[in-house]
């Protein structure tokens, strides 16, 4: 039964997760917190960059720096993790730079992947909700979704081929797609669980702004007119934007960097367990 490989995945997993607690997690959190580094109001991910600001030469240089130490300490993190597992790695510090590039070419053509199949759903939805509805529209999201899970899942170990195998970035990226495709059920079965942690982590990091947001547009949706003016809706998303760009409180903004840490070593630690198995 699929279950009994999917039980003893996810127990080794969970065995690594705590066995690299202060060996391997400590690199993760470090490029967690990079990530979150605010500059000029905005955080410091490659992916999570105002555009508007990407022709200021020390705006760019900050979020390539930001990339690149994230994939660095990324790229350690799945060195010590495998040596966790008694695999035997050699100058582990020249191995997680030699493969850094590798490993931020490969997730960035796989985050492209990603965000090019979900703004495809977000437009098919609104162009078919406008025509038929909204029902219509979210069993339309299903044709671009589909796909774009399925990719999602089959690419998701690049980073082990790229790191431990020190393949190049399309290279690994064609050896997760072939281990996963040979057991695709399991695999997305495996990938699901951290993908549910890491999406509760996103939702509680969102979850204030969300709150204040809704809350915003509650109070200035009741006093629009009955017919409103072009100007009443333009303060409406003036105010709304307003809460999406305000900071978080520190203490809370900490707390979801912690836990989103966490998450991502966890997905980490079963992803790399279930490379071994879909190899073996």
């Amino acid at each position: 039964p699929i279950w009994q490989p999917v039980g003893t995945v996810l127990t080794e997993a969970w065995r690594l997760t705590i066995a690299g607690l202060f060996t391997a997690f400590p690199f993760v959190l470090a490029a967690e917190i990079i990530g979150a580094l605010p500059v000029a109001g905005a955080g410091g991910g490659l992916l999570n960059t105002d555009l508007d600001r990407l022709g200021q030469p020390a705006y760019l240089g900050w979020i390539l720096f930001a990339a690149f130490m994230q994939a660095v300490l990324y790229a350690y993190a799945v060195l010590r993790l495998a040596q966790l597992d008694t695999v035997r790695v050699a100058a582990p510090l020249r191995a997680a730079l030699s493969a850094t590039p590798t490993v931020l070419i490969a997730y960035l053509a796989y985050e492209l992947l990603i965000v090019f199949g979900l703004g495809f759903a977000v437009i098919l939805l609104l162009l078919v909700a406008l025509l038929f509805g909204l029902v219509p529209g979210l069993v339309a999201t299903l044709i671009p979704l589909a796909p774009t899970a399925w990719v999602s899942t089959a690419l998701a170990f690049f980073i082990y081929p790229a790191v431990l195998e020190q393949q190049g970035p399309f290279a690994s990226l064609g050896r997760s797609f072939r281990l996963a495709k040979s057991n695709w059920g399991h695999a997305a079965l495996i990938v699901s669980v951290p993908a549910i942690a890491l999406l509760c982590v996103a939702i509680l990091q969102d979850a204030p702004m969300a709150l204040q947001s809704l809350h915003s547009i509650m109070g200035s949706m009741s006093q629009l007119s009955s017919q409103p003016t072009a100007g009443q809706l333009q303060d409406l998303l003036s105010n709304l934007d307003a809460h999406q760009t305000a900071h978080q409180h520190p203490i809370w903004q900490g707390f979801t960097v912690l836990l989103s840490a966490l998450a991502w070593w966890y997905a980490l630690a079963v992803c790399y367990a279930e490379f071994k198995m879909l190899k073996s």
